[in-house]
């Protein structure tokens, strides 16, 4: 069943932040890409309806959780994820699955 790997956060460090966005786009593509996965949403920009946004939004569709997790877990987004992690706060993280509405 598809799912989404979805991640908000606000970057702390914008000099650190750099070198993962821009300067690791390419392992973080060619890793969800590997894991089947699509990068669906990856921006600061939206409208708020309710509570704090955080400053990034990113989901990413993937044919299913255990893909998501693989990805999250990949030893060759690591580096990358690392990254991301010590230049961002505020991080919500999770995968859930697409709604499947009974017939």
């Amino acid at each position: 069943m598809t799912a989404y790997f979805v991640v908000n956060y606000d970057v702390s460090d914008v000099e650190q932040y750099a070198k993962y966005n821009p300067g690791s786009n390419h392992i973080t593509a060619a890793t969800v890409a590997k894991h089947g996965g699509e990068i669906i949403v990856a921006t600061n920009k939206g409208v708020s309806l309710a509570g704090s946004a955080a400053q990034m939004r990113v989901i990413i569709q993937f044919p299913s959780k255990e893909d998501a997790q693989a990805w999250d877990d990949d030893p060759e987004y690591a580096q990358a994820k690392a990254i991301r992690l010590a230049s961002t706060t505020n991080i919500d993280a999770y995968i859930v699955d697409k709604l499947a509405i009974p017939e």
